[in-house]
């Protein structure tokens, strides 16, 4: 026992260097380990089954016919909803100088009486001049003449808010109050003379055309052939004209063309059930749509959508990237490489954790994509054939063990 007392005193120092070394290859083999397998929490996921292609947007839109020898200011906004009869714009001619200027002189006189109200500023003002600065600065940077129309309006429009403030802030009898009164009668004077231009029905306005408003028969495209549906195509594969004019789009209804290669997925293609596309031109903007008609031609589907909201955003355009969703799978999600094969008997399991070990689980893959499958367990038959536990299933929020391959 003494020498074995004394080999430790004479070797301690060693024996503490090899403790040491002995901690860090435990570290270094449990790392090891951890690095080789992830735990994964099983949960429910979606596969869909979609196709990439072309949209091809079929609008009900009116051009409106105007004088194009005169310059006209808008007045609705490039993309704005207009209704009926509403001014949408107005010709700068001399009959309108002369609006401006009698508009101009009413508001220099209500600045000038403005100047003797208490000097109080609502939430309301101070939000109208922050505007008022912000579109000031932005028309600065721009060149173009539509651009520079709509800041144009917005600034108008901002003034007569803040005056309107200001003159309800004054006395009933004031004489800021009758200027306003005298200011609204020539704008109602004005919206009903021959120098405006109104709207034949409602819609969102654009003042963007590209000659192809009347290359198609819309109230008659949902009887279309497949040939008519490639002529169309063509047309709008074709076109790059883009003009100045201005064009009412009805909100109420517009039509989505998409043709396809005919795949596996043909099954899911019904009329009258909604799907959901994908715009990747637009930021991947998603819209529902209703299929009114497939014609399935050779090894092509062309399929006629049709929807009645997030028209706004497809107005000015004719052709844009898409992938359609036919059919979206839901079920227990296994990312691929935590699904292993028995290569002799020829099976597909995960790794599930039971305690501090983990056990076989057959599994059938039922759909898979680039990352997942969609799994379900097998019957026991299967388990009694593999000669595997039956009582291991693989179940939502199970953990599974994924082993670098």
């Amino acid at each position: 026992m003494e020498k074995i007392i004394d080999f430790f005193k004479s070797n301690i120092k060693v024996i503490i260097v090899l403790i040491i070394l002995l901690i860090f290859l435990i570290i270094y083999l449990s790392k090891s380990e951890l690095k080789q397998k992830t735990i994964y929490t099983v949960v429910s996921g979606d596969i869909e089954h979609s196709v990439e292609t072309n949209l091809y947007v079929i609008k009900n839109e009116t051009v409106i016919d105007y004088d194009k020898d005169q310059p006209i200011t808008a007045i609705v906004e490039q993309g704005r909803r207009a209704r009926e009869n509403e001014v949408i714009a107005t010709y700068q001619n001399d009959s309108y100088d002369e609006y401006q200027n009698q508009i101009a002189e009413i508001d220099k006189q209500i600045q000038t009486l403005v100047k003797d109200l208490p000097d109080t500023y609502s939430a309301d003002l101070i939000n109208i001049e922050n505007k008022i600065l912000d579109y000031s600065n932005e028309v600065q940077g721009t060149t173009s003449y539509l651009k520079i129309q709509e800041y144009k309006t917005k600034l108008d429009e901002l003034a007569y808010k803040k005056i309107t403030v200001l003159a309800n802030a004054s006395p009933d009898s004031s004489a800021i109050r009758e200027l306003l009164s005298q200011r609204e009668n020539l704008e109602n004077l004005s919206k009903t003379s021959d120098n405006t231009i109104l709207t034949p029905i409602s819609g969102v306005v654009t003042y963007k055309i590209d000659l192809l408003e009347n290359t198609y028969n819309f109230d008659d495209i949902e009887n279309y052939s497949y040939s008519d549906f490639d002529k169309l195509i063509l047309s709008y594969d074709n076109n790059n004209n883009s003009e100045f004019g201005i064009k009412i789009v009805d909100n109420f209804g517009t039509y989505l063309l998409v043709k396809s290669e005919s795949s596996q997925d043909d099954e899911y293609i019904k009329a009258g059930r909604n799907y959901k596309i994908r715009i990747s031109d637009l930021e991947n903007l998603s819209i529902t749509a209703t299929l009114v008609k497939n014609i399935k031609e050779g090894d092509y589907n062309y399929s006629l959508f049709q929807i009645d909201n997030d028209i706004d955003s497809l107005v000015d355009y004719r052709k844009l990237s898409c992938e359609v969703i036919w059919y979206t799978e839901t079920g227990i999600a296994v990312p691929l490489n935590a699904i292993y094969q028995d290569e002799i008997q020829g099976y597909n399991y995960v790794l599930l954790v039971y305690g501090t070990d983990y056990v076989r689980v057959p599994i059938k893959i039922v759909s898979q994509s680039d990352s997942i499958a969609l799994v379900e367990n097998v019957d026991e038959s299967e388990y009694e054939k593999y000669n595997l536990d039956t009582s291991f299933k693989i179940e939502l929020y199970d953990e599974l063990v994924i082993e670098e391959k």
